[in-house]
């Protein structure tokens, strides 16, 4: 990659920030893909039960949280009371 965009920029410290900044975008990529496939979280683990600090946070927002509540669960209705 590097000789492809130095062909090109012709500056190695602009070529080193290109690559790095493409690196950090790749990574941020995986993550929202990983989320919007309705994982919950990049890892997979949206079937666990919520944690405590989202059961604490949805008690802050006055969310009713739903019995056997998982991280998935949690972080869409997080997300919605935020949005409103």
């Amino acid at each position: 990659m590097y000789e492809r965009v130095n062909t090109v920029v012709k500056h190695a410290e602009v070529v080193a920030a290109i690559i790095e900044q493409v690196g950090k975008d790749t990574r941020c990529g995986w993550l929202m893909n990983g989320r919007s496939n309705g994982n919950g979280h990049a890892n997979g683990n949206g079937d666990e039960p919520a944690t405590e600090r989202q059961i604490g946070f949805m008690k802050q927002l006055n969310i009713d949280i739903p019995a056997g509540c998982t991280k998935r669960e949690a972080s869409k209705l997080i997300d919605e009371s935020k949005a409103d």
